[in-house]
């Protein structure tokens, strides 16, 4: 049972909580409010603070539990699905987080309405939701797991408790109060997770994973081709590269890091995350592919299953001392997730629904108070959701798969040609095909197509849609080679930017 542990790194995240909370209320105090305070921190975001946010919540669940949990399944080509978000976030920060940016948005349906229509705005931003709900029971379970394995306490309880926490962590200040908190949390989880890899590696002879690489060697049937980085072509190809796709395109062009980027003061400040956000966020999934690969050749850790095994070691080797330190870690690291994951569904509500299609001039006071009002609702559904336990990386391949169309739809609507026909016929034929994939089996089966995985199927579909589609049908022009990108007020603030060389 390690409860002090527990508490004193939960009295730790309330007492920050609370401060920065009432910091944000007093720098407020008696100034005129930007549009967007709550949700977008009022465009106010410098490099560090876009950086480590950007970095913490693609950092969560899918870099700690799930990667512990997947490895364990498909060996060390589990990385793959980590460099996904570094591409991601190294390349959106130059390119389409810019673009978003630019175009003065907040969510990606504003993205769809501006580029095609209301109809596949809204289609977007329903999936949205369902990403940002799907994930954040992720990182729900994932805190509720490292929580009953401390305590011991039935994970129904630990689960409620992780989602308490991630409440209070976003529902106070939005995403500048996360933002102030980011930049902490990113100190306090290197530190954990280097000094993790430092006990481990005391632990191993040589001090080296040396023996590691012999376990896995010595059993291929068990464990084939484990310590491979692309662990053979046919399952590079049927696995590595899956699990690279779905959560790359996802990412590129979510709501969990559009918004982010929306917050940056400037473009200048928003690009230079390239630099350092991808390195910064895939060296902790790699420290977690190490940590749990050894875990798994502890025989006394045998009759655990991959979700557990590697806490288990973690929470008896290491001195107390430190595991308050790397719980803290996790803590900061699965908060972060989960704030940037809830508060972009509440936002998509919000300005996508009950602003775009009830009341257009909602006051910047009333809009808050419904995000934090779907922040709550968001934070009870994806506690229940947690209860199932799927296994996270397989789900985020699968939920992420439903955000790949939504990538071609925006650069080609940015820059090429937009048809609304094709763009809402590209998405809803994808939609249609995920599902079919994933809920009717014997369908691809019958077209001996039963070993492609949806990643590569919803890749073709869509692009090829949306290539033929715009090369055979008329449509107007890419946004940023409009008119109506030109007499846009948007327009007229890039411009002011450029002249600063801020752009």
């Amino acid at each position: 049972m390690k409860i002090s542990i527990i508490v004193i790194v939960v009295l730790y995240e309330i007492i920050s909580i609370g401060i920065v909370s009432w910091l944000i209320r007093r720098k407020k105090k008696g100034k005129v409010q930007e549009k967007g305070g709550f949700a977008l921190g009022g465009r106010s975001l410098g490099t560090w603070a876009i950086g480590t946010t950007m970095c913490l919540t693609l950092l969560g669940s899918g870099h700690l539990t799930g990667t512990w949990e997947g490895c364990l399944s498909l060996g060390t080509t589990q990385i793959w699905h980590v460099m996904a978000n570094g591409f991601a976030m190294a390349l959106g920060a130059v390119t389409i987080y810019c673009w978003a940016r630019r175009m003065r948005i907040t969510t990606t349906g504003e993205i769809a309405s501006k580029l095609y229509c209301k109809e596949l705005s809204v289609l977007i931003a329903a999936v949205n939701i369902a990403v940002g709900w799907a994930v954040t029971s992720f990182e729900t379970q994932a805190l509720g797991i490292i929580i009953s394995s401390m305590t011991g306490f039935p994970l129904r309880i630990t689960v409620l408790i992780s989602s308490l926490i991630g409440l209070c962590y976003i529902v106070f200040g939005g995403t500048k109060q996360a933002a102030m908190l980011n930049q902490i949390n990113i100190i306090i989880l290197y530190v954990g997770m280097f000094g993790a890899l430092f006990f481990v590696l005391k632990m191993l002879p040589g001090f080296n994973f040396n023996s590691v690489a012999e376990f896995y060697a010595s059993n291929p049937d068990t464990y084939p081709r484990f310590m491979e980085f692309m662990g053979g072509k046919e399952h590079f190809l049927q696995v590595g590269i899956p699990i690279l796709i779905a959560p790359f395109f996802a990412h590129c062009c979510g709501q969990q890091t559009i918004q982010t980027a929306a917050s940056a003061k400037s473009e200048k400040s928003l690009k230079r995350i390239a630099w350092f956000v991808g390195p910064m966020n895939v060296i902790i999934g790699a420290i977690s592919i190490c940590i749990a690969m050894t875990a798994r050749t502890m025989p006394e850790l045998a009759g655990f299953d991959n979700k557990l095994v590697t806490t288990q070691m973690l929470i008896g080797n290491l001195p107390d001392w430190f595991i308050a330190i790397l719980f803290a870690a996790f803590v900061a690291a699965l908060l972060s997730s989960y704030g940037g994951f809830l508060i972009g569904p509440a936002t998509v509500i919000t300005v996508d629904f009950i602003k775009e299609f009830y009341k257009k001039d909602m006051p910047e006071k009333q809009e808050a108070n419904l995000i934090r009002i779907f922040i709550g609702v968001g934070a009870v559904i994806t506690c229940l959701m947690a209860q199932t336990l799927p296994t996270i990386v397989n789900m985020f391949t699968w939920i992420y798969s439903f955000m790949i169309p939504v990538f071609f739809l925006f650069v080609f609507g940015m820059w090429w040609k937009r048809n609304k026909v094709v763009g809402v016929l590209a998405f809803t034929v994808s939609w249609l095909i995920a599902n079919i994939w994933t809920f009717l089996p014997s369908v691809p089966e019958a077209l001996h197509m039963g070993n492609v995985h949806i990643s590569y199927v919803i890749v073709v579909v869509s692009l090829a849609i949306l290539v033929i589609g715009n090369l055979v049908t008329k449509g107007e022009p890419g946004y940023f080679r409009s008119k109506e990108w030109r007499q846009s007020e948007a327009y007229r603030i890039y411009l002011e930017e450029k002249a600063k060389g801020n752009a």
